[in-house]
């Protein structure tokens, strides 16, 4: 009984703590808006994770940070490639891939970062149908980013920073 007592009191403990709001005050500023998204991804595929900020020294470009977790390979990052409506845009990396150890469950992580000019989100402001190539040692790792029926956590992302860049041309 003792047991189920604790057991209790443990789970209502645990379900407070979840319940909790964070009480800290947003930042305002845009000059420093981050955010990631994963792509459209099967439950079989290795899904890259891309953070999307505008540049600190070039405030008319956006720094991309793609990242390939695997539990099984390092990759060395070495070109992106956005498909939008059958045009594509290509990119460099700005270095060479940093290649980290995370912990025994995800225990290789490979990321690199990317320039692209402000002016590639008007490229998808009307876009149909975009997708991503990321192009490593190991061949090419293309994903859905945006479909009619489909849209991944970074065409959404990408969509936030379009209207954060409208309402800076709008002032």
């Amino acid at each position: 009984m003792k047991n189920v007592i604790c057991l209790l009191s443990l789970c209502v403990m645990m379900a407070g703590c979840a319940n909790m709001q964070n009480t800290t005050t947003p930042s305002t500023t845009i000059d420093h808006l981050a955010t990631a998204g994963s792509l459209n991804c099967k439950s079989n595929e290795l899904c890259p994770n891309v953070v999307v900020e505008w540049d600190k020294q070039q405030k008319d470009k956006l720094h991309l940070d793609v990242a390939l977790t695997s539990t099984y390979q390092y990759y060395d990052i070495n070109g992106l490639t956005f498909f939008v409506d059958g045009k594509s845009f290509s990119y460099t990396p700005a270095g060479k891939t940093e290649q980290k150890y995370i912990n025994r469950l995800i225990p290789k992580r490979s990321s690199n970062s990317f320039s692209l000019p402000s002016a590639f989100l008007l490229e998808l402001r009307n876009a149909k149908n975009v997708e991503l190539a990321i192009a490593t040692d190991k061949g090419s790792i293309k994903r859905s980013v945006y479909t009619p029926t489909e849209q991944s956590m970074l065409y959404q992302n990408f969509a936030h920073l379009i209207s954060e860049l409208s309402n800076k041309s709008a002032k």
